[in-house]
């Protein structure tokens, strides 16, 4: 049996109230051991330094989805060579491990773009342009000409400073992504969005890949190992592709897509690389916030059981 979610309209995270509350809830329902309730309520009311409250806290939450979702979950589970799984979650006949690690900080908050900036849609380049700008005032027009100049010419990762009159930084302006034309484009055009700041998103990346990795040396043998990352604002999905993946970069040694004249592809900086952590193919996401997360398959010659990503993706990216 599903649990009902509810979220405080003042905050995206519950109270220790209605964690305590949902937990209990799940224990009448058979859905995780009394025990094990008690040992994570203990641990999250005897713990003295935030962070590890936190930690704790983002426990409860990704039992809670896995739990909302029809599946069955023990806590602190110690597998047989003595590493402590923070999750274990039995999903039908399917048994896997969970390791969850909290995204504390934010990429920054999104300012709203002035429609001004929709004129820069007219340079007929496919990419996704992030524009993170601080004025309250709309951009004037040697702006938008300097910002056009720019994307004539930048290429994939490329940023550029928009200054005001006086040279003063006022904004920035990244080359984010390819985008592929829509069925109403003939071909592709410049698409901006707000961003936040792109050095806090970068910061937020690093942060992201120490995390992935931490959790990766926990991992246990013999079963599947999945990373759930929580937290991070709503934004923060983008921050863990790139820390997963890589960010996007252009590529000379593959052929374009149709109607394109550059190729695209990763850099060699997400944790999936190569034939880097190899022993991880599943990474999800989910922000505090009551909306959808997202899930990570690594292309593999050996992917996960279809019925794992599916029951990863029932708890991280619920329909409706």
């Amino acid at each position: 049996m599903g649990l009902r979610m509810p979220f405080s309209a003042s905050t995206h995270e519950r109270s220790d109230d209605a964690l305590e509350a949902l937990l209990f809830d799940a224990v009448a329902n058979g859905a995780i051991p009394g025990l094990d309730v008690r040992d994570l309520l203990h641990r999250l009311r005897s713990a003295t330094r935030r962070p590890r409250r936190q930690a704790v806290r983002a426990e409860i939450e990704v039992a809670l989805r896995f739990i909302a979702a029809g599946d069955r979950v023990r806590a602190e589970v110690i597998d047989p060579g003595g590493r402590s799984i923070d999750l274990e979650v039995h999903a039908g006949d399917d048994v896997f491990a969970v390791h969850v690690k909290r995204l504390s900080g934010s990429s920054g908050p999104k300012r709203p773009l002035h429609e001004s900036f929709a004129t820069l849609e007219s340079v007929p380049r496919p990419y996704l342009v992030g524009i993170d700008w601080t004025p309250t005032t709309p951009p004037d027009a040697a702006q938008l000409a300097d910002a056009r100049e720019f994307l004539m010419g930048a290429r994939m990762g490329d940023r550029h400073v928009l200054r005001d009159a006086a040279g003063r930084r006022v904004g920035m302006m990244e080359m984010h992504a390819p985008r592929q034309a829509t069925e109403a484009e003939k071909t592709p055009g410049v698409q901006v969005v707000a961003v936040g700041d792109a050095n806090r998103a970068a910061a937020m990346v690093a942060r992201t890949e120490r995390l992935l990795r931490r959790a990766y040396r926990q991992f246990a043998p013999g079963r599947e190992n999945v990373i759930v990352l929580i937290g991070g604002g709503p934004a923060a999905g983008e921050m863990v592709e790139r820390a997963v993946l890589g960010g996007f970069v252009e590529r000379w040694d593959r052929f374009p897509r149709i109607g394109q004249r550059i190729a695209h592809g990763r850099d060699d900086r997400g944790i999936w690389t190569g034939r880097h952590y190899e022993r991880s193919r599943i990474v999800a996401w989910h922000p505090f916030e009551p909306t959808p997360g997202r899930v990570w398959v690594r292309p593999d010659r050996r992917p996960p059981v279809a019925s794992v990503i599916a029951a990863v993706a029932r708890a991280i990216e619920p329909a409706g």
